[in-house]
């Protein structure tokens, strides 16, 4: 199972439970586990970096998120079959968006993540990579 982000209510209501706030990953991480597969896999999107009432910037919302998920990075791999790798790219940014904030953009630490796993897994040697994010990814380098 590999959740694309948005967890949490649609309706902002200012209160726990909207997108983006401790509530909402806390849910959400209830809901996984309720399917009894262990460790889900996960990107984050826009909507859950916005817990605008309860964080001040968005890596103190990110950290929530990864917190909440015990994930070290915002995003993943994990390889799934013969030379077959799932890998998840996670939105950073919200409140620093500089066009929209419905843009989905991968920082340059997870490009540069993204580029080695790449290079250490190429197709020329058999490697298959599905690649997971929210949304299509703008305005990432």
């Amino acid at each position: 199972l590999v959740s694309l982000g948005d967890l949490g209510r649609k309706d902002i209501r200012h209160e726990p439970g909207d997108a983006g706030t401790t509530k909402s990953f806390e849910d959400a991480k209830d809901f996984f586990d309720g399917f009894g597969l262990g460790q889900v896999e996960l990107v984050s999107g826009n909507h859950d970096l916005e817990g605008l009432d309860e964080f001040d910037s968005d890596e103190e919302n990110m950290k929530a998120w990864m917190e909440c998920f015990d994930k070290s990075t915002p995003q993943f791999c994990k390889q799934v079959g013969d030379k077959t790798l799932l890998v998840g790219l996670s939105t950073t940014r919200f409140r620093d968006s500089p066009f929209s904030s419905h843009e989905v953009h991968i920082d340059a630490n997870q490009v540069d993540w993204f580029l080695d796993v790449v290079k250490k897994h190429s197709h020329e040697d058999g490697w298959k990579i599905c690649v997971f994010s929210h949304a299509p990814i703008m305005g990432s380098g």
